[in-house]
């Protein structure tokens, strides 16, 4: 089969899951926008690529699958930075697509031309510079295998116009890109922290997002009413222990109340 590397990366997304995305058009990103036609995909068209990008968030908090949001070239890829790294810091599986001028004008200071790879590379689980229309079919998988395994978060991908042109042959579709199964803590690290719980003389619980994103929140009120230990929280734990539990000591942090910060100092 012989496709365009636009219809490539569409049908990628299609294989992905996903049906719901966010973006803005721009002069990079049209041979994309013009294989959405005819597409299950829906689109979402955003007011600024900031708010794509936290719209793109949103979906992923909910669902808990990495999501998409796009970008043309130059200031579309840099109006969506602050919501790439705002998805690092809170561990929000996304994966942003943007548009680049064509490989040849790439260092040129050509029209809407920005280092975008360069920019993300800080902010990013990981991000790619795509070469060639071959080079999609490994990196669109990859880029979801990554955003959403291990702690979750943003991966970047950067596609010249003439890699969406451009037309490839090939045989065969890869398989989509999954989640990888977090490996299991070790007996002794796990009987290690129990007999540390065991001989705390003043035992306090510090939750994180993580147990959020984790589905564990159950499971740390258990211990928490089990060694009868004040708990605070990170803001990304707000809510893990009910507000008002006799255990509750608030958000911990600049923002946080005066009190918790004193209890865990």
């Amino acid at each position: 089969m012989k496709h365009t590397g636009a219809t490539i990366l569409r049908i990628l997304l299609e294989r992905q899951g996903i049906d719901t995305l966010a973006g803005i058009p721009g002069g990079a990103i049209l041979p994309f926008y013009d294989a959405l036609h005819g597409s299950g995909i829906r689109h979402i068209l955003a007011r600024h690529e900031q708010g794509a990008g936290f719209i793109a968030q949103g979906m992923a908090r909910v669902t808990g699958r990495a999501a998409v949001c796009l970008a043309t070239s130059g200031p579309g890829a840099t109006n969506l930075l602050t919501a790439i790294a705002d998805a690092r810091l809170d561990s929000v599986p996304l994966v942003a697509i943007t548009a680049q001028v064509p490989q040849a004008l790439i260092g040129t200071d050509a029209f809407q031309e920005v280092d975008t790879y360069g920019l993300t590379l800080p902010i990013t689980k990981h991000n790619f510079l795509v070469r060639s229309v071959a080079e999609l079919l490994e990196v669109v998988p990859l880029a979801f295998r990554l955003a959403e395994s291990g702690r979750p978060g943003p991966v970047a991908v950067d596609v010249p116009k003439d890699v969406l042109l451009a037309e490839h042959e090939f045989a065969v579709w890869p398989e989509p890109g999954r989640r990888e199964p977090t490996a299991a803590c070790a007996d002794g690290e796990i009987a290690a922290a129990l007999a540390q719980l065991a001989r705390a003389e003043r035992p306090m619980l510090y939750l994180g997002g993580g147990v959020t994103a984790a589905g564990a929140t159950g499971l740390a009120v258990q211990l928490a009413r089990r060694l009868d230990a004040p708990t605070v929280c990170s803001l990304m734990a707000l809510g893990t222990i009910p507000a008002g539990d006799p255990l509750d000591m608030g958000m911990l942090g600049m923002h946080g109340g005066k009190g918790t910060n004193l209890l865990m100092r």
